[in-house]
């Protein structure tokens, strides 16, 4: 077994998701923003929680609905309390969960979301030498695709990094032929073979 140069890369996100809908008020279609704030009605045995969004324009409000009619004790006690308090976690959650914008036919608006990478340099072993692998984190949904996030990562133009993929030095494990792929939680993208390129790739990393 060789030594692997692993790294670990979590992508964060800075933002929250838009809704893109009609807006009465301004006659159009716009952006709704997350107010992160929750509107919860309680209406005898049954309890309605929405995620609250504000047109960007007039500042008018959209209710997503979170549950409907759903019975006091079928609600987690702990989550319940967060709701009533307008917990920015939860409220960030529930903004990257695609079946609620599913649930409500909301269009979702995931390009514009920004993110911080944090870096971690990890020790494995592995068959392969010469081997740099890079391990990715992401716990949210985020529209961005392999060879930008290594372009704006490495400083590298994205041609470049197509050209690498396309000598095999860069690639993803299990898809070898194609960088445009959008990033998902546990990607694997390793490069290999060609020492220099290694340690480019390192002093930039």
């Amino acid at each position: 077994m060789s030594y692997l140069k692993k790294y670990q890369w979590e992508l964060v996100p800075k933002n929250l998701p838009i809704v893109r809908r009609n807006c009465p008020k301004c006659n159009e279609k716009v952006r709704y923003i997350n107010s992160e704030k929750f509107r919860v009605n309680a209406n005898k045995n049954s309890i309605d929680i929405w995620l609250i969004y504000q047109c960007e324009k007039c500042k008018s409000t959209w209710n997503m609905a979170i549950y409907e009619r759903i019975k006091p004790y079928d609600i987690n006690k702990y989550e319940y309390e967060k709701f009533l308090s307008n917990d920015k976690e939860l409220a960030r959650e529930y903004a990257f969960d695609l079946s609620i914008y599913n649930k409500n036919k909301a269009e979702v608006i995931l390009e514009g979301v920004n993110y911080k990478l944090i870096q971690k340099k990890l020790e494995a072993y592995y068959k392969n030498e010469n081997e740099l692998v890079i391990e990715i984190v992401c716990n949210d949904l985020i529209e961005l695709r392999v060879d930008k996030l290594l372009s704006d990562t490495l400083g590298i133009s994205r041609n470049k990094i197509k050209n690498m993929n396309k000598k095999g030095v860069i690639f993803i494990k299990d898809n070898k032929n194609s960088l445009n792929m959008k990033v998902r939680d546990r990607m694997e993208i390793h490069v290999l073979n060609v020492v220099e390129n290694i340690g480019i790739l390192e002093t930039i990393i």
